[in-house]
């Protein structure tokens, strides 16, 4: 079955961002998203999506992640996650960066991240087979389907491979494209000064 010509990118973007903040285990939510995104996007686009298996990604970005939290300012209450569309040095294949950063006095009320992280960290850069696979299926599909797997299924996996590997550290959670559309994905708790 051919997925419809229009899809409501706003309630599948809400969607998304609702299973990644409930989800008790990454691909348990991937595969939750990608299950009520057929029907807006298409099983066929989908389908393929929902074997991949972010839980195998935890942990080595758990361990990236802390090493990096580690060196945060005291005065930082937020992890911000970003993605942004990456090409290869070469030109010759496309990924999704994925970096972490830090924020201080972070606006949950904002519609868009207002100011940049305050803290940008030297090697801040993740890396996610996961997201690269998603990316590359967003560009083999067409029309309004490309659209829904580049911008709100990637921001859902992104989204739980963000909550997971922050797991037990004390910050908040924020995914956020470069161009400022974000969701808060984790309240923090209160970070004790350095």
């Amino acid at each position: 079955m051919a997925a419809p010509a229009v899809i409501d990118h706003y309630a599948l973007f809400d969607d998304v961002v609702a299973v990644a903040k409930s989800a008790r285990a990454a691909t348990a939510g991937w595969r939750a998203i990608c299950v009520r995104a057929q029907r807006t996007v298409g099983k066929k686009v989908v389908q393929p999506l929902a074997e991949l298996d972010l839980d195998e990604e935890i942990g080595g970005l758990e361990d990236r992640v802390r090493a990096i939290a580690r060196r945060a300012p005291g005065d930082v209450d937020t992890l911000v996650f970003g993605l942004f569309d990456g090409v290869d040095d070469d030109g010759a294949g496309v990924y999704t960066g994925f970096h972490v950063a830090g924020a201080a006095g972070f606006d949950p009320e904002a519609r868009w991240l207002l100011r940049s992280p305050s803290w940008t960290p030297p090697e801040r850069h993740l890396a996610s087979a996961s997201l690269d696979a998603i990316v590359r299926a967003g560009l083999a599909a067409r029309g309004e389907a490309k659209k829904a797997v580049l911008h709100a299924l990637r921001f859902g996996a992104a989204a739980l491979l963000a909550r997971f590997a922050a797991e037990g550290l004390p910050y908040r959670v924020v995914v956020a494209f470069d161009d400022g559309d974000f969701a808060e994905i984790r309240e923090g708790r209160r970070v004790a000064p350095r």
